[in-house]
């Protein structure tokens, strides 16, 4: 009598269900990785607790990505920063704001909001066609000049707006220049190799920001209003600021012409 074969059959249908599971799971784990954000600089587009999934490959990354790499300065340690200057560009900041190859990066200023319990004040930047939030520690008066004698003293007259001026930096040929969406509490390009600044190698970095998959708050409850978050979307406001909703809505619909930058000279 011959042995039966249904358990054969059962046995190859389990292992062709494991591999309908496992190789979608291999295939995604070779374009898609987990990080965990540790620290506030990029508030509000990322904050402390947030999961994310970033997107490897896809070729250089573009002005206003998000991207993961290695800190420069200790290559062991990932970094996540937005690409603010591409290779070529003069980079210079006034009060917080961008200078690109001259051009004031445009702005549009939303309200007070707290992070983590420090109130500051949400910007939206629009920059090649995107609006993302930024974060500046006081409101900026943005007074109006035509040279450094007409500010303040210790402040410059950049794009005819007086503030705090950082740079210029001129970004080397293969790499981009970084800073943090909170303005004022990032350790960027502006600040490395002994205040000099720097940029990231564009061979170097290792993922874009994609999507936000979890979220945990200080006493490790879920921010479920965080959950499935696109980094492209804008900031999502804290439970606190939801009275800003409307003026955030009206900034991220004012997608004004003219934010892509001049080329580099």
């Amino acid at each position: 009598m011959s042995e039966p074969r249904p358990k054969k059959r059962r046995v190859t249908v389990v292992v062709v269900l494991a591999l309908l599971l496992v190789v979608p799971l291999i295939g995604l784990r070779l374009f898609v990785q987990a990080f965990r954000i540790p620290s506030g600089a990029m508030m509000p587009t990322l904050v402390v607790g947030d999961h994310i999934f970033a997107t490897r490959g896809g070729g250089a990354p573009s002005r206003g990505d998000v991207v993961v790499y290695p800190f420069p300065e200790n290559p062991a340690q990932a970094f996540i920063k937005r690409v603010l200057g591409m290779p070529g560009d003069t980079i210079e900041l006034v009060g917080g704001r961008p200078i690109i190859n001259g051009l004031l990066v445009p702005h549009c200023h939303v309200g007070a909001v707290s992070y983590e319990g420090r109130s500051q004040e949400l910007y939206i930047e629009y920059l090649d066609g995107r609006a993302y939030g930024v974060l500046h520690d006081v409101v900026s008066e943005e007074k109006t000049c035509e040279v450094d004698a007409d500010c303040d003293v210790g402040m410059g007259c950049r794009a005819k707006i007086c503030g705090e001026v950082q740079g210029p930096w001129r970004v080397p040929a293969g790499e981009v220049w970084m800073v943090g969406d909170n303005r004022n509490n990032s350790h960027d390009s502006r600040f490395w190799n002994g205040g000099r600044g720097g940029g990231v190698p564009i061979d170097t970095i290792i993922a874009r920001a994609w999507l936000v998959w979890m979220s945990f708050g200080k006493g490790g409850g879920v921010v479920s209003d965080r959950v499935w978050a696109r980094v492209d979307d804008g900031p999502v406001l804290p439970a606190s600021a939801s009275a800003l909703k409307p003026a955030l809505d009206k900034c991220l619909r004012a997608r004004p012409a003219g934010t892509e930058p001049p080329s580099a000279p």
